[in-house]
């Protein structure tokens, strides 16, 4: 196929040969549009997961790219897809593509079939889809509803995936004080609601290895850490898994009986529940602080050697990256999903 197309030009990504039309709206975008699971995760250029080394081509950026880059990134020649607009036929080399799961992107429906609350302010969301959705134990999917006006939600998968039921997912959603979407959903049951679901998409999923795995989870992003780690259970690795999930109180935590199960039941996973604001007296026997108060007194050859998979709100990511990556001169090992509202998008949640 040449590299002009009647909407306009190709966009061909390295390695894999993988290409898509672009045009007036960002590469990343129309990239999803056809299909292409681009690596991506905030869309507004921030958060770094897509960019990509422009091999040939030129781009018009939407917003400056230097606030994410580091200065040797853009002289190698990176750019944000989610933030470029392709002037002519593009090539691009992107990182990681060649190992994303080979899921086909869908575009389904389905109906709400069970609301749960799991603590105050995050509830367990099933859906029953038109049709079955294959995904990977650390990925996510973009959920939205006729009332939405300002666009779809991401929510990562919270389960392993089930063969048997690959049509009813589940996610944990937690609520955004005047977010639209978590307001409504909040506010009643809203089992029977159609929902609309695209995917899926994400990097949080558990590379191939040997060594030992550090997974860290902070509030709502438990769900695509839990899966990762029943999804590594279900294939019985001989990995050693470690599980820290940060909370602020006892009221935050959720899911603890069923993390210590699985500990119990797969053996190589240790599971540490920290809390950061539990009062004194409380009786609370586990771990208390951060949770990269806890990481610093795990043993330093599994610091040293470990894949480390991390969810749960920016400022929390980001300093469990500065601590690792701090004593490590290697690099591949530290990959994350920073859950970031939409009111950090310049829009409602």
């Amino acid at each position: 196929m040449g590299l002009f197309t009647r909407r306009g030009p190709r966009v061909v990504t390295l390695p894999g040969g993988r290409s898509f039309t672009a045009g007036r709206d960002s590469v990343l975008n129309h990239a999803l549009a056809e299909g292409v699971p681009f690596p991506h995760s905030c869309t507004v250029g921030t958060c770094g997961s897509c960019k990509s080394r422009l091999v040939s081509g030129k781009v018009w950026e939407l917003t400056e790219s230097a606030i994410t880059l580091s200065s040797e990134e853009l002289r190698s020649g990176y750019i944000l897809p989610c933030q470029s607009v392709a002037r002519g036929p593009l090539e691009l080399d992107v990182p990681g593509f060649a190992e994303i799961p080979d899921h086909p992107l869908r575009h389904t429906s389905g109906v709400i079939s069970g609301q749960r609350p799991l603590t105050h302010d995050i509830v367990e969301l099933r859906l029953e889809l038109d049709e079955p959705i294959e995904y990977t134990g650390g990925q996510y999917a973009e959920l939205s509803t006729d009332h939405l006006t300002t666009g779809p939600r991401a929510y990562s998968f919270a389960e392993a995936p089930n063969p048997a039921a690959l049509d009813r997912p589940c996610f944990y959603v937690r609520r955004t004080p005047g977010g639209e979407f978590t307001e409504w959903l909040f506010d009643a049951d809203r089992t029977g609601t159609r929902v609309n679901l695209t995917g899926p998409f994400g990097n949080l999923w558990l590379r191939p290895g040997e060594g030992p795995v550090l997974c860290v989870a902070g509030g709502s992003g438990l769900a695509p850490v839990k899966a990762l780690v029943e999804t590594a259970a279900a294939a019985v690795s001989e990995r050693e898994f470690v599980l820290v999930f940060g909370a602020r109180t006892q009221r935050d935590l959720y899911c603890v009986d069923e993390l210590e199960k699985l500990a119990v039941a797969a053996g190589s996973l240790r599971f540490v529940p920290v809390l950061s604001e539990e009062p004194v007296d409380s009786g609370w026997t586990w771990a208390r602080g951060l949770v990269t108060d806890v990481i610093a007194t795990l043993a330093p050859e599994l610091l040293a050697q470990c894949d480390a998979y991390v969810c749960g709100p920016p400022p929390m990511v980001d300093a469990v990256e500065d601590l690792l990556c701090g004593g490590r001169a290697d690099e591949g090992f530290f990959h994350a999903d920073r859950f970031l509202d939409r009111s950090f998008r310049g829009r409602a949640g």
